[in-house]
């Protein structure tokens, strides 16, 4: 008898909220080479993606894609990340929203067709390509390139032809202020145009153009019977050919002048489009052989097969057939005697909501959380569809921007709206200078493409910016001091600001700790420890330095040859650190009885000190905070960050807090 061990239980925490997510492998839906993707326990619409082998370059895309999702219009939807995970080592992996459905592939099969969706008539089939190359058409706007596209990534439903984008998280995504390009790794060659057949997705930028030939190519198969478009009958004799080599070779046989190639015997008609339709797809896969910007666009996909899917006529036999009016007879008639009688629409059809047995659950041997799986099938989920369909894969909300990003203060808005306050309501020289710098950020806004992600979060910054803008030049004061007696003279502008107090003396000597005036903190607590504070309690302390990366890469910074470090820096005198934090924060500050913190980049060495020209501020609540975080950076004493046994340098965050 076999001893089956019970599933391993993992506990994970969201970022939005840090709740805790307890899974087991009871709630496994399926398993592949990279991930597991569970069932979210009391929340049905959610699934959990854990990958084997997490790492920072995967956090920094998927949080980029959570600042940024698409807009996508209606019939469309997409199976976008909702969440991130974290589990004690970092980030684990994240929530979307749950899909299901039967996919692309069912539909375009007459076979399956009929047992899936037996009144799925051929109209339906052109407005579920539609929908497709619009649902293409708003990742494209958003700035993402899809990259692996295939027939499997997309799920139809049955009644509406609604279609479902999955497996988000493999498509290429690129930061605008950063430069940087996650790439798209994966690739089927059947939907890979001719100029990357053979070239390694790891090593390659894709581009819009690429997708187009992919999207081409699914719109070909949904619209001929699932031919594929260089599917080709040769001469007898003749070599057979691999599709990778007919589209690397052009072999487009619709549109081919070569005698020797020709479409398979049992295709349907090239002629049985739509004419518009039929210039796009040459469009598509001769010119755009040889010049990849030919290839139509998604929008121009779905205005023509809106046009063809309204000029489709009625078959007299059979109301199922639909068939464009260019045609003198109808074609799926004619088809259905040449297949023996097996109507691809066959009459009569009652449509049913398909059901599917759940699969049995499969005992599973407890494994370590990071351990390779045994078998590297793709990551497949369990689809079957429960009413109401479209509920289930409509995403379920965004988390807001974060306050320092692309969609949060970064956002040109953000200086937009205070800059024309102060145009305003300023005089003078200060007048010229708002409308000045709101013409930059206008610029900014508008070249950039920054607008696309804004959000209501981005405009409520941006108004209570300018609100508080506003105030201020309208008063006439400077609100950086409670006590400052200054007010505005509307001849002579803001009198001048008093001689600044001198600063305190730093320590004469880094190396020696500052004199600790007051009681000692206790315990400093690390950023992982607030995140898992039932895991790990500590102490609240007065002052904090918080050592390491934030758990989350994106959120808080990058590091250098992240995915080669074994082991990261780690602070060596946290204690220290804090007092001198202490020493450096004003009296003045520190009475004004409010928490206050600083984020700094850091490149620490392999001797574990920070290099002089690796120390740049990020954000702060203050600039007392500021100050006296940059002046303890010469006492931060690290561990340095290992790689194959030997110390190297790498880029950290360190987080300074003073604790009211």
């Amino acid at each position: 008898m076999t001893d089956i061990l019970a599933p391993a239980t993992l506990v994970f925490r969201r970022r939005s909220t840090l709740e805790r997510l307890v899974l087991d492998g009871d709630l496994e839906i399926g398993a592949g080479g990279e991930a597991v993707v569970y069932e979210v326990p009391g929340d049905e619409r959610l699934v959990a993606k854990v990958y084997h082998q997490p790492s920072i370059e995967r956090a920094r895309k998927l949080t980029l894609m959570l600042a940024n999702p698409p807009r996508m219009p209606e019939g469309t939807s997409i199976a976008w990340p909702v969440d991130l995970l974290l589990h004690p080592g970092g980030f684990a992996g994240f929530l979307m929203p749950r899909a299901e459905g039967p996919r692309l592939f069912e539909f375009y099969n007459p076979v399956t067709r009929r047992a899936t969706a037996p009144a799925f008539h051929y109209g339906l089939l052109h407005r579920a390509g539609r929908n497709l190359a619009e649902a293409f058409h708003a990742l494209h706007a958003a700035g993402y390139v899809v990259g692996d596209v295939n027939e499997s990534n997309l799920l139809v439903h049955p009644r509406s032809a609604a279609v479902t984008l999955v497996d988000a998280d493999s498509f290429q995504v690129r930061d605008q202020e950063a430069g940087a390009v996650f790439r798209s790794r994966v690739g089927k060659a059947e939907f890979t145009p001719p100029e990357l057949q053979g070239v390694s997705f790891n090593d390659v930028d894709r581009a819009p153009e690429h997708d187009r030939f992919g999207l081409a190519v699914l719109l070909f198969l949904l619209l001929m019977e699932g031919t594929h478009p260089f599917a080709v009958r040769m001469q007898p004799g003749a070599d057979a050919l691999p599709v990778e080599e007919r589209i690397r070779m052009g072999l487009f046989p619709h549109a081919s002048e070569d005698d020797d190639v020709h479409p398979p015997r049992l295709s349907p008609r090239f002629d049985t489009l739509d004419p518009g339709l039929r210039a796009l797809f040459v469009r598509s896969f001769v010119d755009g052989h040889a010049d990849p910007r030919a290839r139509p666009s998604p929008a121009e996909w779905a205005r023509a097969l809106e046009t063809a899917e309204a000029a489709l006529a009625e078959c007299a036999e059979n109301p199922l057939h639909r068939h464009h009016p260019h045609l003198s007879a109808c074609p799926w008639c004619r088809r259905a005697e040449l297949l023996g009688g097996r109507d691809p629409f066959p009459a009569g059809a009652v449509h049913a909501p398909m059901t599917i047995q759940p699969r049995p659950r499969r005992p599973r041997v407890a494994t370590p959380f990071a351990a390779a799986p045994a078998d590297p099938t793709r990551a497949a989920l369990r689809f079957g569809v429960r009413p109401p369909f479209q509920g289930l894969i409509q995403p379920t909300g965004q988390p807001a921007p974060a306050v320092w990003s692309p969609s949060g203060m970064r956002n040109p808005l953000v200086l937009l709206l205070p800059a024309l306050a102060v145009g305003l309501a300023g005089h003078g020289f200060l007048s010229l200078v708002g409308f000045v710098v709101a013409s930059l950020a206008l610029g900014r806004l508008v070249l950039m493409e920054s607008w696309r992600r804004i959000r209501p979060a981005t405009v409520v910054l941006a108004a209570c910016a300018a609100l508080f803008t506003a105030s201020v030049v309208g008063l006439g004061f400077d609100p950086a001091s409670d006590d400052d007696d200054r007010y505005y003279d509307y001849s002579n502008g803001y009198a001048p600001p008093a001689e600044p107090a001198a600063p305190q003396e730093p320590p004469a000597d880094p190396a020696v700790p500052p004199p600790a005036d007051e009681t000692a903190p206790p315990a400093e607590r690390s950023m992982l420890d607030v995140l898992l504070a039932d895991l790990h309690a500590a102490p609240p302390s007065h002052v904090v330095a918080d050592p390491g990366p934030a758990p989350v890469p994106g959120d808080a910074g990058v590091l250098e040859d992240a995915t080669m470090v074994d082991k990261l820096p780690a602070l060596d005198n946290p204690g220290e650190a804090g007092r001198a934090l202490a020493w450096f924060y004003p009296d003045a500050a520190r009475a004004r009885a409010t928490a206050d913190s600083a984020m700094l980049w850091l490149h620490v060495g392999a001797d574990g000190r920070v290099t002089s020209e690796g120390r740049q501020l990020i954000r702060s609540t203050s600039g007392d905070v500021a100050a006296a975080a940059l002046a303890t950076v010469p006492y931060l004493h690290y561990q340095p960050a290992m790689r194959n046994g030997d110390p190297v340098g790498v880029w950290i965050t360190q987080r300074m807090v003073i604790d009211p």
